[in-house]
């Protein structure tokens, strides 16, 4: 049967006679409610497309090898069919074999990435802050000193240039500037890649150390996809005997509920908590039966997805001396260093880190392995060869939760003479001289490299902590202890342990310490938080060591984030001696000032500070709050217009019509609207509302395009017996302009002249009139037109 089936499909391919059918689907009698592509030879023998038959939830395995081939339902194994022709409906009988697995996301509003859009423009960020001190026998204050905070960044669409720094004023007189970080940075969201020329820190794991260089650096980046999922999330599969629903619970909450076709399904990328817990599968069918599937995780952000990669990689010269005035780079120490990360498979992930310098090479292997529903589990080994001679570095690390029970345990430990480029940094720091220039030249003396052993990493760094829920109280418990040996060998033990609950009136925490070893000394801090009306806060703590005690008792309202909003705080506290302070705080739309004073028994302190930005972004310049993200520049054309950020008020536009948004989530959508209730009546709007994706610290500019000189107006358009022109009907107005009439023949035209010509055509033909127009400021302009 199958050789004749395949020479009759040869014969009447060779004709061209291929007839295409596009058929409602029945699987084993039950609806797909779903049209698929058919194609027949014949008139009796039909075909498919794979893509099409696994479309339908058919596994062919094997049988469909060549991909975009037509598989004659005939030849496959387990399939039979009915076609009724007069209907265009198939009946597909089909075994347990065929069907195939049908996938389901759950990861909620996986939506695709947006467009990311960034303009021309400029952001400097600022902080004035200046303090005055009075001394206990002195008649008034003193000058103390004032200091100013920038950070400014110019952006475009190829990338950001940002320059940050410090300009100090001492009460002597003597004035200074620190420069902290220069840098050009350009992300591609395309490649998930993120290039940096100037400033950088080095990338690494937990059994590595960063620096800081000049030089350049490429690393990924995945916050630039904010609806890529870089952790393996929980997968559950099940077998639907009739159409049903499938709910999905995580630790008891309800996340997910779908429809599932008859056949086995799978549940991909269930959203869960970092950390282990339970999720319930409970399948239900139209009968109400249930079956419920248990299936346990653990989710851990140091996985990740089999086959993403993630990488750092960076060239350059190490900074010594960061916001000081001995800021240098060892221009003689060039370095290397590269970290690399892949996913392998769900409960794998292998990483290599490197590091190079004249006189170091560094590198090492680690892993990151889920066992099961339990834990992760992190190893690694690094070895290193230089002028001190060689060493090695042990890394290992277990994060378990067990019912309530969250523990985490961590070792590292170096051997022989391990050295990194942070030890080696520090050590050109040693050797550097003290000066005020930004750029120092420095040499290095391999010969210097066994001089300190402060820098190299410590010996041993052992820790284990746990925290659980109180099964017999609403509270919790943690304790944690750490062994560290530096490498200058003078170790120190410190073991803690902490109490906190909630109470009917407010929220308790107790810490108690001990520092084990040649230094012994143990403490105990307790505190209590008591809300007293609106977001106003009281808290009052003891805490007791070796020294003393001392009492803080403090009463705050924090600083909203709306314009206009007022913070504040008072606190006290006793250590042998009365300890006093007050602080004000205000918010407005061109940024936030704080006043506070202080009283000791050295004397009187008082600050003042205040925190703003000044953008600029085609013509315009705002004065704003702190930008540290991205923004958006609307405009409308029209003063007063309200303005929503993510459907909360944001401001009014001002006397040009624009507003500035400054608190945008980069890479993410954004959604800002107009408010349309207090536009005039005859404003023409294209837009209410717009998404906008900003890239990393820059701006964009929002258009809605509010107009009211569109010359406007609504025709009430009636026919020659004076009733409404129909419903639907079409017309132009001077030849151009197409619209469609309303009910009770009204139709909204733009663009009219003082005199104009209407055709309308409607089911009882085509009508003309002719009709003035003349511009009503705030009015919407209302012509009764009869069409003859």
């Amino acid at each position: 049967m199958s050789i004749l089936v395949a020479t009759l499909i040869q014969s009447n391919r060779a004709d061209g006679a291929a007839q295409q059918l596009q058929l409602e689907v029945f699987i084993n009698g039950a609806a797909t409610n779903q049209i698929a592509a058919f194609e027949s030879f014949d008139g009796r023998h039909l075909g498919a497309a794979p893509d099409e038959l696994r479309a339908l939830g058919l596994d062919l395995g094997k049988q469909a090898r060549r991909r975009g081939a037509i598989v004659m339902l005939d030849t496959v194994r387990g399939l039979g069919y009915r076609y009724e022709e007069r209907e265009q409906r198939i009946f597909l009988t089909i075994n347990d074999g065929l069907r195939g697995m049908i996938s389901y996301d759950a990861a909620p509003g996986r939506e695709a990435s947006p467009d990311v859009r960034a303009g021309f423009g400029g952001v400097l960020n600022y902080n004035l802050f200046a303090a005055s001190r009075q001394e206990p026998d002195a008649s008034g204050f003193a000058f103390s000193g004032a200091s100013t905070t920038l950070d400014a960044r110019a952006f475009s669409p190829v990338g950001t240039f940002g320059q940050s720094a410090i300009l100090r004023l001492e009460d002597n007189g003597r004035a200074d500037a620190l420069r902290l970080d220069t840098a050009y940075t350009y992300s591609d969201p395309a490649t998930l890649t993120t290039y940096q020329a100037g400033d950088a820190i080095s990338g690494g794991f937990a059994w590595t150390r960063p620096i800081r260089i000049g030089g350049l650096q490429a690393r990924r980046d995945f916050g630039l996809r904010t609806d890529l999922i870089t952790q393996p999330l929980v997968s559950a599969s099940g077998s639907a005997a009739v159409p049903s629903t499938v709910d999905v619970y995580v630790n008891e909450l309800k996340t997910y509920s779908h429809p599932v076709d008859t056949g086995p399904f799978q549940i991909t990328d269930i959203p869960v908590t970092t950390g282990g817990g339970q999720a319930v599968i409970v399948l239900r069918d139209a009968a109400g039966r249930e079956t419920r599937t248990s299936v346990p995780f653990y989710a851990s952000p140091n996985l990740l997805r089999p086959g993403l990669f993630d990488f750092s990689l960076e060239a350059g010269l190490p900074r010594l001396g960061y916001a000081t005035t001995s800021d240098a780079y060892a221009v003689n120490q060039p370095v290397l260093s590269a970290s690399l990360r892949k996913g392998i498979f769900d409960w794998l992930t292998l990483e290599a880190h490197g590091e190079a310098s004249s006189g170091l090479l560094n590198g090492g292997l680690g892993m990151v392995t889920r066992t099961g529903s339990l834990g992760v589990a992190s190893f690694a080994v690094a070895g290193s060869h230089g002028a001190a001679g060689g060493g090695l570095q042990s890394y290992a690390s277990y994060e378990i939760r067990i019912g309530t029970l969250s523990v985490n345990a961590s070792s590292q430990m170096t051997f022989g003479s391990y050295d990194d480029l942070a030890s080696v940094s520090d050590r050109l720091q040693d050797g550097g001289t003290s000066g005020q220039a930004f750029f120092r030249l420095l040499s290095f003396d391999p010969m210097a490299v066994g001089a300190s052993t402060r820098s190299r990493p410590p010996k041993m760094v052992n820790s284990i902590s746990f925290g659980t829920p109180l099964p017999f109280d609403s509270g919790s418990i943690s304790a944690s202890y750490i062994d560290l040996t530096p490498a200058s060998g003078e170790g120190s033990r410190i073991l803690t342990a902490s109490y906190s609950r909630s109470l009917p009136f407010g929220y308790l925490n107790a810490t108690a310490f001990a520092a084990l070893g040649g230094r012994r000394n143990a403490g105990l801090f307790a505190g209590l938080s008591i809300p007293i009306g609106g977001n106003i806060m009281a808290s009052t703590a003891i805490s007791a060591d070796k020294h003393g005690v001392d009492v803080i008792a403090d009463v705050s309202k924090p600083l909203g984030e709306d314009p206009g909003s007022l913070g504040w705080r008072t606190s006290f506290s006793q250590d042998g001696s009365a300890e006093g302070s007050a602080a004000v705080s205000y918010r407005s739309s061109h940024g936030h000032a704080e006043a506070g004073v202080g009283r000791s028994i050295s004397g009187t302190a008082a600050t003042a500070q205040f925190d703003g930005a000044i953008a600029t972004m085609g013509s315009g310049i705002f004065l704003t709050d702190r930008i540290d993200d991205s923004f958006a520049v609307v405009e409308t054309g029209l003063p007063g217009v309200g303005v929503l950020f993510e459907n909360r008020p944001a401001g009014v536009t001002d006397a040009k019509g624009r507003l500035l948004v400054p608190s945008l989530r980069s890479y993410q959508r954004n959604k800002i609207a107009i408010d349309t209730t207090n536009l005039p009546v005859d404003a023409d709007v294209t837009t209410t509302q717009d998404i906008i994706a900003p890239a990393d610290r820059a701006g964009v500019r929002v258009d809605f395009r509010v107009r009211n000189d569109v010359s406007a107006a609504v025709l009430v358009l009636s026919g020659p017996d004076g009733q409404p022109l129909e419903v639907g009907s079409h017309g132009t107005v001077n030849g151009t302009q197409d619209f469609v009439i309303g009910y009770d023949g009204r139709a909204y035209v733009k663009a009219l002249a003082r005199s104009n010509t209407v055709v309308a055509e409607t089911a009882k033909g085509s009508c003309r009139a002719s009709f003035g127009y003349m511009t009503k400021a705030n009015e919407q302009v209302v012509i009764p037109v009869v069409c003859r």
